[in-house]
């Protein structure tokens, strides 16, 4: 029999499960929240007898996700995708105060202010993020652009290709928590001090003229490409489904979309490639 599908949606509280699981809902999974995990070995031996389940989405409490997760995994017969939504801490801080919630931590009285829940809550989240096998910053991302980020993994027509985004970002604004690699392009010529590219991105030809016509660029590029080509390859054949590589600059408007840009089309010609610029303007 094929293998039913199930993606176990968790993370920090305030890091967009709600939104993450409206958008698997919109994909048609069948959709469970707050599902008690004592049940999940049922649940699971449920599946294998029944053909009315083929894709599923279940929100999972941190507090539960080790053992959801090793019972699912254990199923020979399910195939267990994890998502963990992650935000900076001052973000959840200000997105709590914002909708006037109530962290679960304080409403189970194991945290007495939301900073102390939150701090909780990272240690407890910590072994499951290593446990996971997508990584989601919600950071800087509106929920239009998470439900974007999630049909880029879960569509499934791309289900068996491996599949690369590059992201630019400003290092001023923090590294995206989800990058798989990063690639720092400070060291080029900045088009920032030139008055008449000052307002423009990557996105506008003539910044991206600017920064590619740079000696340093082209060589940067020759030895960038030699390096990917080896390791992408090599992360294909190992199986992994999906890369995010982050590429920074200060402020992530010129340098760093550009070679985004670059490399996105560049690598679209050998993978399912996708780009998203996390900071530019425009």
């Amino acid at each position: 029999m094929d293998k039913i599908e199930v993606v176990f949606v968790t993370g920090m509280s305030g890091a967009g499960k709600t939104q993450a699981m409206a958008t698997f809902e919109n994909m048609e999974y069948q959709c469970m929240d707050n599902y008690p995990v004592a049940l999940l070995k049922e649940f699971g031996d449920l599946l294998r007898t029944s053909n009315k389940y083929t894709k599923i989405a279940m929100a999972v409490p941190l507090r539960d996700a080790i053992f959801a997760i090793r019972v699912m995994s254990n199923l020979d017969w399910v195939d267990l995708t994890v998502v963990f939504l992650d935000a900076d801490d001052k973000v959840l801080l200000s997105r709590y105060k914002q909708t006037r919630r109530t962290h679960p931590l304080m409403i189970s009285n194991r945290a007495s202010t939301l900073l102390e829940a939150i701090s909780i809550e990272r240690e407890i989240a910590d072994p499951i993020s290593k446990l996971a096998n997508i990584v989601v910053d919600t950071t800087l991302l509106k929920p239009t652009r998470l439900q974007d980020k999630l049909e880029i993994y879960f569509h499934k027509g791309n289900q068996d290709t491996f599949r690369i985004s590059f992201v630019s970002f400003g290092y001023k604004h923090g590294i995206p928590k989800d990058a798989d690699l990063l690639l720092d392009v400070r060291f080029l010529p900045n088009p920032f001090y030139i008055e008449e590219l000052r307002n423009k991105t990557g996105n506008d030809k003539e910044v991206y003229d600017y920064v590619m016509g740079q000696p340093e660029t082209k060589e940067f590029i020759q030895k960038t490409t030699q390096y990917y080509d080896y390791l992408l390859k090599k992360y294909e054949e190992e199986g992994k489904m999906q890369m995010v590589i982050g590429i920074g600059c200060t402020g992530g408007q010129h340098r760093s979309v550009t070679l985004t840009n670059y490399f996105a089309d560049y690598y679209s010609k050998f993978y399912q490639v996708y780009r998203w610029h996390r900071d530019a303007n425009h």
